[in-house]
């Protein structure tokens, strides 16, 4: 295998490393040439963090009309090369770090303009569809490609507010931000609606063209069923968070608190009054560690076990001190809603 090829393996790697485990190779790097640099040091710019969040590669931060992007001195590293090392190792590793920190300045920068309105409110509805090839077409860079791309906004998250967002979870799609929208219409409404009311709806208010069927299928993507049937409503919806597919990317989002949490799939289940697609409340002392369980065999409950080998999970959570009694009431409405309850309740631990 040519040098070139394994270059672009290992650039590739370096591109998916954990923010912290990327700070790590870099004190590294720095430790072991800094006895004889061959290289100068620049700083992309001033905007260095000195404290910073576990987990983040940076924060975004307002000053007067602008929003600010502020990390790490190790992420705005620059490099110029002033000889040749002896160990040509050590100038690939310069080379790879220069390449990763330039391609995170160029994509925060242009995130920062081209989504000013998520920024300002928080607000995933506000979010400017764009997919990656069309934020590669808009805002080229030298080297980076979707492939570099993708692999950069999966592994990169900032904070804002209190909050955390994974870079990839700002690049939402057209159908994705439409239907965050048509969910926001329907829990606004007192009664409910059928997909022409919508889809007037969203044409008259927001601008959104769309057909019937395509108001039915935004409306199956967030898991909200159609008119006609009938879905569980609780005092608590609005401390749940968004729906999210269950899988290792998501569980940074999840806080390290007690809660409960709701585990459904994309089909519905047959109960004795009405369908639904929830199969489980559960609680915990610590949510993210509960629902990580679920991504490994020899799941304890065999009914959760059964639907994460047939078909994908989904999870909502709602992080709160009284969840003993919350996961009672969610429990008991849910019975007196659908005549009994959620199919994974029912079904006893192993031992």
């Amino acid at each position: 295998m040519n040098r070139r090829i394994v270059g672009q393996m290992i650039l590739a790697n370096i591109l998916e490393m954990s923010i912290d485990k990327y700070l790590n190779y870099v004190d590294r790097f720095i430790t072991i040439t800094s006895a004889a640099p061959f290289y100068k040091i620049y700083h992309i710019d001033k905007r260095i963090m000195t404290m910073r969040p576990r987990g983040v590669t940076g924060v975004v931060v307002r000053e007067a009309d602008e929003f600010r992007f502020y990390s790490p001195k190790y992420i705005k590293l620059n490099f110029e090369l002033l000889w040749e090392p002896g160990n040509i190792k050590l100038k690939y590793s310069m080379n790879w770090i220069k390449t990763k920190n330039l391609f995170i300045y160029h994509i925060m920068n242009n995130l920062l303009t081209l989504q000013r309105n998520f920024w300002q409110t928080q607000d995933r509805k506000r979010l400017v569809p764009i997919s990656l090839k069309e934020f590669l077409e808009e805002y080229p860079f030298l080297y980076l490609d979707v492939s570099r791309l993708s692999r950069l906004l999966n592994n990169n998250w900032i904070f804002l507010n209190g909050a955390k967002y994974l870079l990839q979870d700002l690049f939402w799609s057209t159908r994705k931000v439409h239907a965050c929208i048509m969910q926001h219409v329907i829990r606004q409404q007192q009664h409910r609606m059928k997909e022409r009311k919508i889809r007037d709806i969203l044409k008259r208010d927001y601008g959104i063209n769309i057909s019937v069927r395509t108001t039915c299928n935004y409306r199956n993507s967030v898991h909200i069923p159609a008119y006609n049937k009938d879905y569980l409503t609780n005092p608590y919806d609005n401390g749940f968070s968004r729906i999210r597919t269950l899988h290792k990317k998501s569980l940074p989002m999840i806080p390290k608190r007690t809660g409960v949490y709701e585990i459904s799939i994309n089909k519905d289940i047959k109960y004795q009054n009405f369908a639904s697609r929830v199969i489980y409340f559960g609680r915990s002392i610590n949510l993210r560690n509960r629902i990580q369980s679920y991504l490994y065999d020899n799941i304890k409950n065999a009914v959760i076990e059964y639907y994460q080998k047939s078909y994908e999970l989904f999870i909502r959570y709602f992080a709160t001190y009284r969840y003993i009694q919350v996961e009672e009431e969610l429990l008991v409405r849910f019975m007196d809603k659908f005549g009994s309850l959620p199919v994974a309740n029912k079904c006893p631990k192993r031992k």
